[in-house]
């Protein structure tokens, strides 16, 4: 690599406090001090000769066990060569009161020890001749050699094109984005270093790191099973998985990934995933603007999803049943929740508009003991801040006690509006059909919307 590093002029003797009997010293700063752990990092170190006559000529920088060197620089005459543990300088020919900037790039382990370079300081420009033609460091620059890194320590983090997006029960895959076929990349996990960056190189974390997904606890909504290959080791610093499904359909799944213990090293677990939806039910729409339909049902209602107005030929329709608990704050809640969204073929499509039925059946309400299902409405939770009726008025999850958090995201909750009144702006709701005994409750969707009797 290129160093921004020159030769300074010489300036005015720096008075030193250091006691060479034949006035040979130097100076030293080191930076940073706080290096990321499990990082590659580019340390800048400003040499000073602070002796009357003597010129320095030659240098040896070694790096703290157990850092490796992975290149140095040096600006023009001078020369340098590395190995994995120094870096050595000559050809410099540093004058009295002059000083010079050198960088030691160098690959820091995970872990958090503090630790000491060490430096032997040559008059000579091919490093060569007895102990009296070294310079001693200045008692004032000791420490400058000194440092800890930064308190962020290594750790597990999926990857931004590895992030678990929903699809349907066990056996489909769990994928990065799906299709009609399940086509979307694996799960992946990376090894960060201590500023967040991947860490590719695996000397940095002594090889390959074992790493284990799991669903994260307090986010199992099914309750389901994480099944496949749920541990594999890093390849280049990251974890593929590209055969995890889960067995039960809910809406609020996360992710977290854990390594396994490498003396000398630490490595923190993942923060979760992204939540993400496992679907009972997944339908392909065979054209574009064509309809499809996915069927729900539970111990208090059945229903079915239909869309209309879909954009991408071969999009695809989720929705599943369970997963969220939440209630509207005026309203009591009968059915078990339903999630529903639609896909293009290349993954979710965020943000998605589109019109879908609930059909509650009579006899099923009835069964349950419930009210008669002409009583019923929608309550609904969006990402998207929406308005209410006009006692529950307009829900924000930051405050009002109508949101709700499904899988550690703030949803917004609130019995549908007519979409006359919204402007048909959606979510709203755009027509009550009754039809022999039956509900039918079509409401315009948007976004990532789940729903409730």
């Amino acid at each position: 690599m290129l160093g921004v590093a020159m030769l300074a002029a010489p300036a005015a003797a720096q008075k030193s406090s250091c006691a060479s009997p034949a006035g040979k010293c130097f100076a030293v700063t080191v930076s940073p001090l706080t290096p990321a752990q499990g990082g590659t990092v580019s340390f800048t170190f400003t040499v000073t000769n602070e002796a009357s006559t003597q010129q320095i000529g030659s240098f040896q920088i070694t790096a703290p066990t157990p850092f490796v060197v992975t290149d140095a620089s040096v600006p023009s005459p001078g020369a340098v060569s590395h190995t994995s543990s120094s870096a050595l300088f000559t050809n410099l020919s540093v004058a009295p009161s002059a000083s010079i900037t050198v960088i030691v790039t160098a690959l820091l382990p995970c872990s958090g020890s503090s630790y000491q370079w060490t430096m032997q300081v040559k008059q000579s420009n091919d490093f060569s001749g007895l102990p009296g033609n070294n310079f001693q460091l200045d008692p004032a620059s000791a420490g400058n050699l000194s440092g800890t890194p930064s308190p962020q320590s290594c750790s597990l983090g999926f990857t931004s094109d590895g992030q678990p997006t929903g699809t349907v029960v066990s056996p489909a895959v769990i994928t990065s984005g799906f299709g009609s076929s399940s086509s979307g990349g694996p799960v992946k996990v990376a090894v960060l270093d201590g500023s967040g960056q991947p860490i590719t190189n695996p000397a940095a974390i002594g090889g390959p790191v074992t790493v284990t997904v799991t669903i994260t606890p307090g986010s199992n909504p099914g309750p389901g099973n994480l099944l496949g290959t749920t541990t594999a080791q890093t390849s280049g610093g990251v974890a593929s998985f590209s055969d995890l499904s889960i067995d039960r359909s809910g809406e609020g799944y996360r992710l977290t990934a854990t390594p396994a213990a490498i003396p000398g090293q630490v490595i923190s677990a993942s923060d979760p995933s992204n939540y993400f939806t496992i679907f009972g039910s997944l339908k392909q729409c065979q054209a574009s603007g064509a309809p499809c339909s996915a069927s729900l049902s539970s111990a208090t209602t059945t229903g079915t999803v239909t869309t209309s107005s879909v954009t991408s030929p071969g999009s695809l329709l989720g929705a599943g049943i369970g997963g969220a608990d939440y209630s509207c704050a005026t309203y009591q809640s009968f059915s078990d929740p339903f999630s529903f969204d639609v896909f293009s073929p290349s993954g979710a499509q965020e943000g998605a508009q589109f019109s879908a039925s609930i059909d509650i059946s009579k006899s099923t309400v009835k069964s349950s003991g419930r009210n008669q299902a002409a009583a019923w409405q929608l309550c609904y939770a969006s990402t998207t801040d929406f308005s209410g009726n006009a006692v529950e008025g307009t829900y924000t999850a930051a405050s009002d006690p109508g949101a709700a958090v499904i899988g550690g995201v703030p949803f917004n909750t609130g019995l549908l509006l007519a979409c006359s009144a919204t402007q048909g702006v959606p979510p709203c709701l755009q027509s009550r059909a009754k039809v022999n005994g039956d509900v039918v409750i079509t409401f315009l969707a948007s976004g990532d919307p789940v729903g409730r009797g």
